[in-house]
């Protein structure tokens, strides 16, 4: 199928490593620009450096709203314009859950998207193929706790839910479309689930268990959905919450 990709811009937050990195992977392969952000020099040049060049990669903390702001309005202007918005820069869950999280988990993952579809709102209003796709969690639709405590990580996110179901009723008038992708656990070696892999093996165990395919998810397997979900051949979908899990959560989807 071609998703229509080629010669879009999509711009992604959290991009350098895991689920962000393999997103800009998926799209670059379809011949997206895609600009991307990191925390740190190291590795943002390092990720741009293989990804090529259709990618640019930039130095930004999100909780930082006002760096994060400048950095969307400087790279629509560098290229021209953006079409797709991915918001996937987050805290991540895990103990301790205590008020510093909370907030923690709230600047980073729910203002940073508040301050990101802001600054790139204008852009995508001028785009012919423009989407928001958030990168969310299973967290925020079923209970699924680390031990130590996950409640921020799934409360906050279940509020992005909220919040891009919102955006597709207010944005659709003026042709953007946005989604939320909520992954499963996804094992990444040097992510939370290798980290969880050494740290808990029981409960690493446990999960790996509950799967009805005995194995954990790949990041390849969320970035395919995210590409359709963010291309022209997605156009009719919006609003929607995308659950990619391999059949962890036990819900009947109507």
């Amino acid at each position: 199928m071609d998703l229509g990709l080629d010669g879009l811009h999509a711009l992604i937050t959290g991009g350098t490593r895991g689920i962000g990195r393999t997103i800009a992977e998926t799209l670059i392969a379809d011949g997206c620009r895609v600009s991307f952000c990191g925390r740190t020099l190291e590795a943002v040049d390092a990720a741009a450096a293989e990804l090529g060049e259709l990618a640019t990669g930039t130095v930004v903390d999100v909780s930082d709203h006002e760096a994060l702001t400048t950095w969307v309005e400087s790279t629509a202007d560098q290229h021209g314009g953006l079409d797709i918005v991915v918001p996937n820069a987050s805290a991540l869950g895990g103990p301790p859950d205590s008020p510093d999280k909370w907030r923690k988990v709230f600047e980073t993952d729910v203002l940073s998207t508040v301050a990101l579809v802001d600054a790139a709102t204008p852009h995508l209003i001028a785009s012919d193929s423009a989407s928001i796709v958030q990168i969310g969690t299973i967290t925020a639709v079923e209970y699924h706790g680390y031990p130590g405590g996950t409640r921020s990580y799934g409360a906050l996110k279940a509020a992005l839910l909220n919040y891009m179901s919102q955006l597709s009723i207010e944005l659709g008038p003026d042709g953007i479309r946005a989604n939320s992708v909520s992954p499963g656990p996804i094992y990444i070696a040097n992510g939370s689930w290798g980290y969880i892999e050494n740290a808990a093996p029981e409960y690493f165990a446990e999960n790996v268990e509950h799967h009805p395919q005995k194995r954990l998810g790949t990041p390849e397997e969320v970035a395919r959905v995210v590409a359709f979900l963010a291309s022209p051949a997605a156009s009719w979908v919006t609003g929607e919450n995308v659950v990619v899990d391999g059949g962890f959560t036990r819900r009947h989807a109507f």
